[in-house]
């Protein structure tokens, strides 16, 4: 009787071994995998940690380049620096307080500074040609030949305001209080001064041009500071007008005469080439003058012309990006 043959429960190998498969640990792959999940987090969180080193490395740095440029143009541009300061100090008082009595001579101060500030700026301006860029952080010697022109159209905007106050002509009949200076014949010691960082604002605005040209735009550009200046003017009791006008009670002969004076004094300023740098900073002060104005404006209750200080900023920055981008 033969013998049941007995399957074998694996296939034996010809060498013996089996073919048997030994169970899988999924334990163990599990406490793998968690493992180098926990490592490719610590690898990312170090990465993280030096990435934020360099970035805070590069903010120290980039800070560091603030205060050194500043530096450097606070000592190459030190009236500049100090009318930025003044200016400050005086936005902060006008705009959300008001200028204590014993500080009411500051009015006249701030308008010194505005005029040096962009003799400041205008002699750079005017300069010769530099060799080294570094060197516009200095200004030149163009002091001289502005200094002339600045005298030149201080003495005659002075000898107009005069002719103002005592005939009317050219800008209408109005009266001045001493809140900007002591009176001179009726006319605040300062006006030529401020007269002169008008103008002297407008011709940089508009830039390296012939000077029929430029006496146009400065004319402009000092007509439109004034629609924005007169009437807080008014309201702030620094001047008076007596015969009323259309615009807030101011004459349209003012703005005509504003325009001339402007224009024809400009002439008297050194031509040359104006360059970007200096232009954007003469930007930037007009558009200061023109934010303090418009607040005190809105402050005042008159919000179109608070709109309109808005609309010259704007109009201001488009002219010199226009120049700038071509």
């Amino acid at each position: 009787m033969s013998r049941p043959v007995q399957e074998e429960a694996f296939p034996v190998h010809p060498t013996g071994r089996t073919d048997r498969k030994e169970p899988v640990d999924y334990g163990l792959q599990d406490r793998q995998e968690r493992q180098g999940s926990l490592e490719r987090q610590a690898r990312q969180e170090r990465q993280a940690r030096q990435d934020q080193g360099w970035r805070a490395g590069e903010k120290r740095a980039a800070g560091l380049g603030q205060r050194v440029a500043l530096r450097r143009l606070a000592s190459a541009y030190p009236v500049t620096a100090l009318f930025a300061v003044w200016y400050s100090v005086g936005f902060l008082l006008m705009v959300f307080a008001e200028v204590p009595k014993p500080l009411e001579f500051s009015n006249g101060v701030f308008l010194v500074l505005y005029a040096l500030c962009l003799c400041e700026l205008a002699a750079t301006g005017t300069g010769a040609a530099r060799k080294h860029q570094d060197e516009a952080l200095s200004p030149p010697a163009g002091w001289s030949r502005l200094a002339l022109s600045a005298a030149g159209i201080a003495a005659g905007t002075f000898a107009v305001e005069y002719a103002g106050v005592h005939t009317g002509f050219p800008f209408g009949s109005y009266r001045y209080e001493n809140t900007l200076g002591s009176l001179l014949g009726g006319v605040p010691w300062t006006m030529g001064l401020a007269w002169v960082g008008v103008i002297l604002n407008g011709a940089l605005l508009a830039g390296s041009q012939g000077r029929l040209v430029r006496a146009l735009e400065t004319g402009a550009w000092v007509v439109l500071l004034d629609l924005v200046l007169d009437p807080v003017a008014e309201a702030r009791g620094f001047w008076h007008w007596q015969d009323g006008g259309a615009y807030y009670g101011i004459p349209a002969a003012n703005f005509a005469g504003w325009f001339v004076v402007g224009a024809l004094l400009s002439l008297l300023l050194p031509s040359g080439k104006v360059p970007a740098s200096v232009r954007f900073a003469a930007l930037r002060v007009m558009q200061a003058m023109l934010l303090l104005f418009g607040l005190l404006a809105a402050k005042a209750g008159l919000m179109p012309v608070f709109l309109l200080s808005l609309a010259v900023m704007a109009a201001a920055e488009g002219r010199v990006r226009f120049d700038s981008g071509r």
